[in-house]
């Protein structure tokens, strides 16, 4: 059978796809972030939902630095990692207001864009890799988009779109449309509009000249220009009592892409038919499939053809038209499955108790690398500025003696250096190892409490469906 690829070459267009589901509170955020900082966040966003998909319970995620930089452009994507670790850090520590047009109705109100965040470096590959945490709030949205929840509003971004973007204004703003592409944009108030742009604190942008040519105007004909876009922006100042109050955009597809859309749905139109019995293809049932294409899935459809062609009813297409609106085919599976989940269910609660006990070692080993950072860091901000000079001579060459392959000023190369001087601290004040000990059974102890959470939820959670997987043609 032919199979439905929507994200399939069409008319020679070579168009480069890495698609994020992003939750649309994650889109209209107050906050102001760097063009870099916006990509490597969705990136991150990306990998938390692929790793979710493969176990919906994880709590920590992981990617590697360099997979993680690859989400830049080539001039971005230099090799001073010490820059990278200070935006990740960044990251962590940056607060922002989630869902500010009330779009999303899963994701609201203030939260950090990353909960926890530690680097860790491989001493033999000299490889990266970052270890984090995303908010409860953003997880629950995420896994809500996996398992086809009507309420995890998302929208798909092309981060390979965003990779070649330069200004952060045209990244807000093609997210923006993105999100509301299929449906109109509502008017957004000025302060709104300040708030999602990340220049509400910033003088220059009270006057609407400024706002013209410095942020609405750059930001458009950049999208406008860029081949991969298939629409256009425009936008209108809206005035009321003589004052600027609103901002309304206004998306129109590129003719190109309309074109595109057509086609689309031409060739899928067609799949859908081939798998209608031929005696059962009229003009009445064509037309009407055509309309479908507009408000439902083509994967959907094709589940419910492929399910009333078993039946064999009396009238093919009345029954098909109950079949689409009320999910036959969705009912039928999930009976027919229903003998094979069961025994699946046993098999992943084994694999998931493991999965959990890794997890709650994982989570004990970050706090207490956090605690040997904060005491790193206290320790040397005590020392006269010839007291660290000295201290850091000496390990920088114990460093150079202990790794010899380590290239000195790398990013490896610090960090290992930091490592050891750490050690030494702590080894130097019997007070440091009760300390780190009691961080340690404090970290201990929490963790027990949420595996055990985790353990004696486990079973209604795998029942209950949240690890099934999607069902795919």
């Amino acid at each position: 059978m032919e199979t439905i690829n929507l994200e399939q070459k069409k008319h020679g267009l070579k168009k480069q796809v890495e698609l994020l589901q992003k939750p649309s509170g994650t889109i209209t955020i107050a906050g102001d972030l760097s063009v870099i900082e916006r990509k490597f966040y969705n990136k991150l966003l990306q990998n938390a939902n692929m790793q979710l998909r493969n176990d919906i319970n994880q709590v920590v995620f992981s990617i590697s630095l360099e997979e993680l930089k690859n989400i830049l452009n080539v001039s971005e994507n230099d090799k001073h990692n010490n820059y990278y670790k200070k935006l990740l850090r960044k990251l962590y520590d940056t607060t922002v207001t989630y869902n500010i047009l009330d779009k999303d109705k899963i994701i609201n109100g203030m939260a950090h864009l990353l909960d926890n965040l530690d680097l860790k470096i491989d001493i033999t590959t000299k490889k990266v890799t970052v270890f984090y945490t995303i908010p409860l709030i953003i997880k629950k949205s995420i896994v809500g988009i996996i398992q086809g929840d009507p309420e995890a509003l998302y929208s798909k971004i092309n981060l390979a779109i965003i990779k070649g973007l330069k200004s952060k204004y045209s990244i807000i703003l093609y997210e923006l449309c993105r999100d509301y592409q299929n449906v109109e944009v509502p008017e957004i108030s000025i302060v709104q509009f300040k708030e999602l742009f990340g220049i509400r604190n910033k003088r220059a942008y009270n006057s609407f000249v400024n706002l013209r040519v410095r942020v609405l105007d750059p930001a458009i004909k950049e999208l406008s220009e860029n081949p991969n876009i298939e629409f256009t922006v425009t936008y209108k100042l809206i005035k009321k009592a003589n004052v600027y109050t609103h901002i309304k955009f206004d998306l129109k597809l590129k003719p190109k892409q309309i074109v595109l859309e057509e086609y689309r749905d031409v060739s899928q139109l067609k799949i859908l038919l081939s798998a209608v019995p031929e005696e059962e293809r009229t003009s009445s049932l064509e037309s009407y499939l055509s309309k479908c294409l507009k408000s439902y899935d083509a994967r959907y459809l094709l589940h419910q053809i492929e399910y009333v062609a078993q039946q064999k009813p009396k009238s093919f297409f009345a029954y098909l038209k109950k079949a689409i609106e009320e999910d036959y085919a969705k009912s039928e599976l999930a009976e027919e499955q229903e003998k094979a989940e069961q025994e699946r269910i046993e098999r992943l609660i084994q694999q998931e108790l493991k999965k959990l006990e890794a997890e709650k070692l994982s989570l004990i080993d970050m706090a207490v690398d956090r605690e040997k950072g904060r005491i790193y860091e206290e320790y040397i901000s005590l020392l006269e500025n010839n007291e660290k000079q000295e201290l850091f001579n000496e390990y920088r060459a114990k460093t150079k003696e202990l790794y010899q392959d380590v290239k000195e000023g790398s990013f490896l190369f610090e960090e290992t250096m930091k490592r050891l001087i750490t050690e030494y601290i702590i080894s130097k004040n019997e007070i440091y190892p009760k300390r780190l000990e009691k961080i340690r059974k404090d970290a201990e102890e929490k963790a027990e409490r949420a595996y055990q959470r985790e353990k004696e939820t486990l079973r209604e959670k795998i029942e209950n469906g949240y690890l099934r997987l999607p069902l795919t043609i």
